[in-house]
């Protein structure tokens, strides 16, 4: 992982009321990258719980982290009743998740019924549409990013581009969070190199390709392009991450 990204996941976690022996929810927690950091923030007494609908990413967490008898793992769907009780967590995370649910006010409510009284929920999500790209060809490089955004891949249940610049009223539709506010991090990168974040999504642009939603011609324009600026110090590529914090 880059430093850059690494300094916007560092900048999520600097969202949370730190507290004694509190207890923490993944939602989506994938490989569990993200409460192993937590758990160097937290006390020894505190519960850190990762939830993740893809089995290999639950394995590869439980074989990484076993040795923290803090951090539990567990492959489900998080769509439909979280399987805790009323006022579990001190706070609920997630990240890049939401806009893969079908029906989000539903996961909403559940996050709000499984946190605490003052109960932190921290929602983070990139807005895709946000994706810049310097290049010579903006037509090019606008109906790639736009064809990347809407792109719903196979385990998703639902897509939205505009989930980052969505959250707000998402939540605020709910009505059930209070203080809440939306913080942002603008993700940068100038080098065009593993293991740079936007290296990795312009990669993945070719699975495009193989789908037939762009052309392979466009998509070696668009890398010759993107190879030339970067032989020049000319690279460059940002998007944007919002986060909603509420309290119960």
């Amino acid at each position: 992982m880059d430093l850059n990204n690494v300094k916007m996941r560092e900048f999520i976690y600097s969202l949370i009321d730190v507290k004694p022996a509190m207890s923490v929810l993944d939602l989506g927690c994938g490989t569990g990258y993200d409460l192993g950091r937590i758990a160097q923030i937290v006390d020894e007494d505190s519960l850190l719980y990762g939830i993740d609908s893809m089995e290999n990413s639950i394995l590869r967490a439980k074989s990484q982290y076993h040795s923290d008898p803090r951090m539990k793992f567990t492959h489900d769907n998080i769509e439909g009743k979280l399987g805790f009780a009323g006022n579990s967590f001190d706070v609920v995370l997630s990240n890049n998740v939401l806009e893969c649910i079908t029906d989000k006010q539903s996961l909403i409510a559940e996050v709000h019924r499984v946190l605490k009284p003052n109960g932190q929920a921290i929602f983070a999500h990139f807005d895709w549409d946000s994706q810049l790209i310097d290049g010579e060809d903006k037509e090019l490089v606008r109906r790639i990013v736009h064809t990347f955004s809407d792109w719903k891949q196979e385990w998703m249940s639902d897509i939205d581009a505009w989930m980052g610049r969505r959250l707000w009223r998402t939540f605020q539709q709910s009505g059930l969070f209070r203080n809440g506010r939306i913080e942002t991090y603008v993700l940068t990168n100038t080098e065009y190199s593993e293991p740079f974040y936007g290296y990795q999504r312009i990669q993945d642009f070719g699975s495009l390709v193989k789908r037939n939603m762009i052309s392979e011609d466009d998509y070696t324009r668009f890398l010759a392009d993107i190879q030339q600026l970067a032989s020049g110090d000319g690279y460059f590529y940002s998007i944007n991450m919002y986060v909603y914090v509420g309290l119960k």
